[in-house]
């Protein structure tokens, strides 16, 4: 691990998860600084009623994510869409250090476990899971990703892994 990364580690405050670390941007993370097991949190992020609604009437208009009544009907409240949840997901990403990703490989396991509501507060958790370097490029690694958002009752919302090509720290 390099030093940014330990520096990194020791200024952060410790979770509930001996790996787990609250994320705040510092320097860079490369390809080595992804260690399987290692997690990273995100600060809290508030659910806004009114940005989830126009985000589902533009994106995914069901009755249920911009209707009051009828989400109190299906589900007890309004809901978010899957792709709102993926869209939070993905600011919060950028409330942690930065990463040098070229390109996302794509997703898989993308579950939406339970709903997302307004006012609800999030985190993201990243779980580094698997690694290996490029066989065809050897200045870059492969990398699998767990993202998980986590409501203010602990349980997660949504879940799924990403494989990402990371670069290698220049020798």
């Amino acid at each position: 691990m390099d030093t940014a990364m330990t520096a990194f580690l020791m200024t952060s405050a410790g979770q509930d998860d001996a790996n787990s670390r609250p994320a705040q941007p510092t320097s860079a993370l490369y390809f080595e600084d992804m260690e399987p097991g290692i997690c990273l949190t995100s600060p809290p992020h508030r659910i806004d009623r009114g940005e989830l609604v126009e985000f589902a009437k533009v994106w995914d208009p069901l009755p249920f994510h911009v209707d009051e009544q009828a989400g109190i009907q299906a589900f007890g409240s309004l809901t978010a869409p899957g792709l709102y949840m993926l869209a939070v997901k993905q600011r919060l990403i950028h409330q942690l250090p930065t990463m040098k990703v070229i390109a996302s490989l794509g997703y898989d396991e993308v579950r939406f476990v339970a709903p997302l509501r307004p006012d609800d507060t999030v985190m993201l958790r990243l779980e580094w899971v698997d690694r290996r370097i490029s066989g065809s490029k050897p200045d870059r690694g492969i990398v699998t990703v767990r993202f998980s958002l986590i409501n203010q009752h602990a349980e997660t919302v949504m879940s799924h892994l990403d494989t990402i090509l990371v670069r290698l720290r220049e020798l």
